[in-house]
């Protein structure tokens, strides 16, 4: 029969060293549970008035409150938030007659690239230019295009950072009614 000591230091190190790290990994995982203490509280959307571009008309978040709101943040010099136009454009149409209200907001931009913006991709829900940058700061942008997903009463639901697949849209509006 074999002798189980270990003669040989380097060898029995190792062991006692694999041993550590799974019982360091086991207690991690289990240190990984999410409780309800630790779960973050959904926050108000900030809220913001814009001037439609185009219109005389003013846009304020807070007038929406009931009613499902997506914000779609662009910029025309963004190459990305061209692909999600359409699919923003068909969503738009689709659950306009569910009350959802879409709503566009130009960071970074002027008033005539803005307005070339939506009308090159047809966009028509309203949108305006943050001309201050105040919006942009209030919801901690960094990049474009960012697309959120506000509840009825007024909370955030879902954040996208890049362009917003029409299948993500849909899934996300369909939560929120």
């Amino acid at each position: 029969m074999r002798n189980l000591s270990c003669t040989l230091p380097g060898i029995c190190n190792g062991y006692v060293r694999s041993a550590t790290l799974v019982l360091f990994v086991a207690l991690g995982l289990l240190g990984c549970k999410e409780s309800k203490e630790t779960k973050a509280e959904k926050s108000l959307a900030p809220d913001f008035t814009i001037s439609v571009i185009g219109s005389e008309d003013s846009f304020r978040l807070s007038d929406f409150r009931g009613n499902p709101v997506v914000i779609n943040f662009f910029a025309s010099w963004c190459t990305t938030c061209g692909i999600e136009a359409d699919d923003l454009g068909k969503a738009h149409q689709d659950f306009v007659s569910k009350d959802v209200v879409f709503v566009g907001v130009a960071i970074d931009d002027t008033l005539s690239k803005a307005q070339q913006y939506l009308e090159k991709y047809e966009i028509s829900y309203p949108a305006g230019l943050d001309e201050t940058g105040a919006i942009k700061e209030a919801y901690g942008l960094h990049g474009l295009p960012y697309t959120f997903f506000i509840d009825k009463e007024g909370y955030v639901s879902y954040v996208h950072a890049g362009a917003v697949p029409g299948i993500l849209l849909k899934f996300e509006l369909e939560k929120l009614l």
